[in-house]
């Protein structure tokens, strides 16, 4: 059976489905129908869309063919404090992308997406982030509640700590960094820096627009579709039809301010691992 050699390991709200659909449309790249397949991490709760047995995870790359690179994209593996190394276990030689965000606007994001999906019933993104510590006490969680430690939005939003992890675990040369606003800047230079890390031609023409790149990879994801087990199909099925809540309020620039000179240790030790002054994130935007 074909292994994954390629891990997209978030965090989450950063980008990370565009580059599976830019990603996908290269020659020498096989990504599972599934992208969020969340197999690895054992000590986070089992999500629903989650595959659970190694057979079923290791049908997702069946139809790899030559690829160079097979991959997935479970975003949620950088909060997991064993997935590295349960990864490193399964595939020795994988390669690791972390894309990253102002983890200001990546927790905001996730607050608008648990809130369509259920995972969330606070619509104030202030009310979620006051209610962080009786939720992880087990209280307050909402009636579908199926993910309780991705209401823990600073913890999400910590990055040093993972991104060192995966470091450590895999070796720099093995894990790529990408910066959300990077990508937005310059699209197609990150695109190709990434197939450089990659391994595979970065030369490679690749549709940018993402509705068009959505619609060229429709028949790829087709051939997939009519391959992929009946649990798969449901999985799918079960994830276009949870998103139907409501969006999370803007962020007020007083919160946003308290929150990034919370985070701003955190900012500092990732810039240090980084060789890059993230500073940025953490200054006042204009009004």
């Amino acid at each position: 059976m074909i292994k994954p050699n390629f891990f997209m390991v978030g965090a989450p709200r950063c980008a990370t489905t565009s580059m599976y659909t830019y990603l996908k449309q290269h020659p020498d790249i096989f990504l599972s129908l599934l992208k969020e397949p969340i197999y690895f991490g054992s000590d986070l709760t089992r999500q629903p869309l989650a595959i659970t047995e190694e057979a079923h995870y290791l049908s997702l790359f069946a139809g790899a063919g030559n690829a160079q690179v097979v991959g997935e994209g479970s975003v949620f593996y950088i909060m997991s404090k064993r997935a590295p190394q349960e990864l490193k276990d399964f595939s020795p030689a994988a390669r690791i992308l972390i894309m990253l965000r102002d983890p200001v606007d990546m927790m905001h994001s996730l607050h608008s997406l648990y809130l369509r999906t259920g995972n969330e019933a606070l619509e104030d993104f202030e009310d979620a982030l006051e209610a962080e510590a009786t939720r992880a006490q087990g209280q307050r969680l909402p009636p579908r509640c199926y993910f309780p430690e991705g209401l823990q939005y600073r913890s999400v939003a910590h990055y040093a700590e993972p991104v060192e992890r995966f470091l450590r675990t895999f070796g720099p040369e093995r894990v790529h960094v990408l910066l959300f606003d990077d990508l937005v800047r310059d699209t197609a230079g990150e695109y190709r820096r990434t197939l450089e890390f990659l391994g595979v031609d970065p030369h490679h023409p690749v549709e940018l627009d993402v509705d068009k790149a959505t619609e060229l990879i429709r028949p790829l994801v087709l051939k997939q579709m009519r391959a992929a087990s009946q649990e798969v199909r449901q999985k799918l099925k079960t994830g276009r039809d949870s998103h139907r809540g409501p969006r999370s309020k803007p962020v007020s620039a007083a919160l946003r301010a308290r929150l990034h000179e919370e985070l701003r240790p955190d900012v500092e030790r990732l810039s240090t691992l980084l060789n890059r002054d993230l500073s940025h994130w953490c200054k006042a935007r204009p009004s």
